[in-house]
């Protein structure tokens, strides 16, 4: 029996994430930290990071760290650091804004290809032959004049180069796939109908889509990034230990009830504080956008939210008193977190809305082929 394999990548700023057909039934899911940290090349540190495991590349007298172990090295060098206003980041990004970073393009795409060409070949091997991959790409920003179309070329040409069948698909777009908001006529739900979003650390992602066809998409350059770095410069801290303490301790449940004297009080308000303004900022320009619209929606539509950046236990609430005090131009059914609120599914979703994409091309791929004798192959496993 012939087989079909599919493969996804969520190309995120903060996160590269993939899920894959295993050739077994099954899915292999693997993320990697889209991170590095620059140092001077040294035989000796070279020799240690060899032995101990740890993912490097080196680039003449350069030495660069990558990925998980970066991050860690960087909170490691945070100590004893004077973390002024001008100070620089022990932990810098090959993309910025959802895109390659235009700062440093050339060591960017070095390394961006170095850390995608391991995720996606994790616990798998090569691109199968005919493998299709489907990976995410940001909308053009309302509010840049930032568009997507290098970051889009370049990734395809380095998959492509790996063998796959590499495809873009807009990333609220994904969304909608993996999570099927509704519509709710009087007629009954209209599926894969509704807004998508997904909020990373580049970018605030939409996606208004009407049986899983996307109608509108956009995106804003005010996302996780942004709000740690207005954190870090109020409160002269690193970013590491702002993101560190974001990921971990920040509970919007429960912020408000945080004692002056808690060691991370003023990091914890401070991120209450952009995250609210983020909020803000995003859906004021959601509903100028809707209230320029020509056409009408006439019925209750459902907004999913996933991504690291509304993670946060409590993020929905948040969200949902800022819908409460907008007037627009349609009813909103139900707004939820993907996958449930579960951290770790809201991390998966563009990737699995992909990867959703990509088994369907797959089959149909499969199907031109039935002539021939080749069997219709089984449906998609279920998300990790």
């Amino acid at each position: 029996m012939d087989e079909i394999f599919a493969c996804s990548l969520d190309l995120g700023t903060m996160n590269l994430s993939t899920i894959r057909d295993d050739g077994r039934g099954g899915l292999i899911s693997t993320q990697v930290r889209n991170c590095y940290r620059e140092l001077p090349y040294a035989e000796e540190f070279e020799d240690q990071m060899r032995l101990n495991g740890a993912h490097f590349l080196r680039d003449g007298d350069k030495l660069f760290v990558l990925g998980n172990e970066a991050l860690v090295q960087a909170r490691m060098a945070e100590v004893g650091v004077d973390f002024g206003p001008n100070s620089k980041d022990m932990l810098q990004r090959p993309m910025m804004d959802g895109v390659v970073n235009p700062n440093s393009p050339k060591t960017a795409l070095m390394i961006l290809r170095e850390l995608q060409k391991v995720v996606v070949e994790a616990g798998v091997g090569p691109a199968r032959p005919g493998e299709i991959l489907y990976y995410s790409i940001p909308a053009d920003p309302l509010d840049s004049t930032i568009n997507n179309i290098f970051h889009s070329k370049m990734a395809e040409k380095h998959l492509r180069g790996l063998g796959f069948d590499a495809r873009p698909l807009g990333e609220g777009h994904s969304v909608i796939l993996a999570e099927n908001p509704k519509m709710h006529s009087k007629e009954g739900d209209v599926p894969f109908t509704g807004i998508g979003i997904s909020i990373g650390a580049g970018c605030f992602n939409f996606c208004l889509a009407e049986r899983g066809t996307p109608i509108d998409e956009w995106s804003l350059c005010r996302a996780g990034d942004w709000i740690d770095s207005n954190a870090s410069r109020m409160c002269c801290q690193p970013k590491t230990k702002i993101l560190r303490v974001k990921e971990l301790e920040l509970n919007f449940n429960t912020v408000d009830n945080i004692s002056e004297k808690h060691k991370n009080y003023d990091v914890l308000l401070a991120l209450d504080c952009y995250y609210d303004e983020m909020i803000g900022y995003a859906f004021k320009m959601f509903a100028s956008r809707f209230q320029d619209n020509r056409g009408s929606i006439d019925s209750p539509i459902d907004i999913v939210i996933a991504g690291g950046t509304a993670s946060v236990p409590g993020f929905d609430k948040k969200v949902l008193k800022v819908l409460a005090k907008m007037s627009l131009p349609f009813e909103i059914g139900e707004v939820r977190l993907a996958g449930g609120g579960d951290t770790q599914k809201m991390l998966k979703a563009v990737s699995y809305g992909c990867y959703l994409r990509a088994k369907q091309a797959a089959k149909k791929a499969m199907a031109a082929r039935e002539a021939a004798g080749k069997p219709v192959p089984v449906s998609a496993p279920a998300l990790p």
